[in-house]
């Protein structure tokens, strides 16, 4: 289980390792983040940081992998403030794994996340909703939900506060046959699952999808198979031969 670390005094104004994330200057902050690895740890407050709406407290990690940041910058923020990768922002609580996977990131970015702490992926942020739920919202690629998944199977298992597990999401996006596949590879009951609205993930298929046939005939095979392991045996009838009296 994450430790929620107490942070230090914010700064208001941005760091220079800040400035340089926001202007995507990346040679530059990836230079003081080697050279001067505290200012990693240092945390500022940030408006519009979401959708231009929403202020948050965050590291210099958390906006690097907002604005899509390299694979190195992200190395040398984690290799200069190992603890960050547990770290939420103030707005919606989420982890560096969770904007990362909002922006769709580089899945060597989502394998360095992973690997610094693989707990990230069964944390929910304020919404419910895991990493894996992004990174399918999102578009990612099959290689990013492969690692979500290798790294631990049960984010399958996720159910955000409107009641979408991965699978509706996967559904309603339109991902391929093959991350529909995954996804009930790791939690086949979620064939069966209700949103809060009453949705199954048969409902929520994108009806643009070019494989909705596909994936529709795959959430059937597997909710017969769900119903044959878990349907009660059939009560014996009064009267027959096989009552006890």
């Amino acid at each position: 289980m994450l430790r929620e670390l107490r942070r230090p005094s914010i700064n208001m104004a941005p760091s220079p390792l800040s400035k340089s994330i926001m202007n995507d200057r990346w040679d530059e902050a990836i230079g003081i983040a080697r050279s001067q690895p505290d200012k990693a740890k240092i945390w500022g407050m940030r408006q519009g940081f979401f959708e231009g709406l929403k202020d948050s407290t965050v590291l210099p990690l958390h906006e690097c992998l907002v604005a899509n940041g390299p694979v190195e910058l992200v190395q040398a923020l984690i290799y200069a403030y190992p603890k960050g990768v547990q770290q939420k922002e103030s707005s919606y609580q989420r982890l560096p794994l969770h904007c990362a996977c909002r922006k769709n990131a580089n899945p060597r970015v989502i394998q360095l996340l992973l690997e610094a702490d693989s707990e990230a992926a069964l944390v929910a942020d304020s919404l419910g909703r895991l990493p894996l739920h992004y990174a399918l919202s999102n578009g990612a690629n099959d290689e990013v939900i492969t690692l979500l998944l290798k790294f631990h199977a049960n984010s399958a298992r996720g159910c955000d506060n409107r009641g979408w597990t991965p699978l509706h999401v996967a559904c309603g996006m339109g991902a391929s046959t093959h991350v529909v596949s995954m996804i009930l590879n790791s939690y086949p009951e979620a064939c069966i699952l209700k949103t809060r609205k009453g949705s199954r993930p048969v409902k929520c298929v994108n009806p643009k999808a070019v494989n909705k046939e596909e994936v529709k005939a795959l959430l059937q095979v597997r909710k017969k198979e769900v119903d044959a392991t878990y349907r009660p045996a059939a009560p014996v009838r009064q009267g027959s031969e096989r009552t006890l009296v």
